[in-house]
């Protein structure tokens, strides 16, 4: 983490010699997958590193890629058993941002991703099971600025498609589709921030983002 923030903070030509964004973001949060015959809670840790081009209308343009770790908690009431994953996904995002005011400000994101990851943790002579899913989102947010502090509350919605194909083949969606969320950045410099991330709903838990955006 410490290597990270340096990279980030002291380095500002990593962003600026080929694009006009690159972020660190570091989470822990859990989601309700909906199967077939059953509800179960799906515990995400993950490493996720962005780069971003910002265009002349102050659209922004970016792709993310990072590492994950996943563990499916079957109910105890279920015949399904929990099951553990690590892998890795790509994605694209698209933001928008409208400056109302100095202070104020409105931003509107557009993503898309693609999951995939083996199951861990099984023995030698086990067949692994892989889990894959594709995931979009549409959020809209508000930004309140002063001094060096940023917040920003926002709404959005997620869908997922997804599966586990093991010996059989479990078809999944989130249960709930809307995500609420509020971002804390605090301005080490001009271009340089780090953020504090909570959310709710879709997804419970937080983030802890490294971002430096020309």
């Amino acid at each position: 983490m410490r290597i990270s923030l340096l990279i980030l903070l002291l380095f500002p030509g990593l962003a600026s010699a080929f694009w006009t964004g690159v972020s660190l973001e570091l989470g822990n949060t859990d989601s309700d997958w909906r199967f077939d015959s059953d509800t179960r809670e799906a515990q995400i840790s993950e490493l996720n590193f962005q780069i971003e081009e910002k265009t002349d209308t102050d659209l922004t343009v970016g792709a993310n890629i990072g590492y994950f770790d996943l563990r499916v908690v079957a109910d105890s009431d279920s015949a399904a058993q929990t099951m553990k994953f690590d892998g890795q996904y790509l994605g694209i995002y698209l933001r928008q941002s409208f400056d109302i005011s100095d202070h104020v400000g409105l931003q509107l994101l557009f993503s898309v991703r693609y999951t995939t990851g083996n199951e861990s943790g099984v023995d030698e002579d086990e067949d692994e099971a892989d889990v894959e899913w594709t995931q979009s989102g549409v959020e809209f947010g508000v930004s309140f600025r002063y001094a060096n502090l940023r917040i920003s509350p926002y709404a959005a919605y997620q869908d997922i498609d997804g599966d586990i194909n093991g010996d059989s083949t479990d078809v999944f969606e989130l249960e709930d589709s809307l995500t609420q969320g509020i971002r804390f950045d605090y301005f080490v410099e001009d271009s340089a921030f780090i953020r504090f991330e909570f959310v709710t709903g879709a997804r419970n838990g937080g983030y802890l983002n490294f971002v430096r955006r020309y």
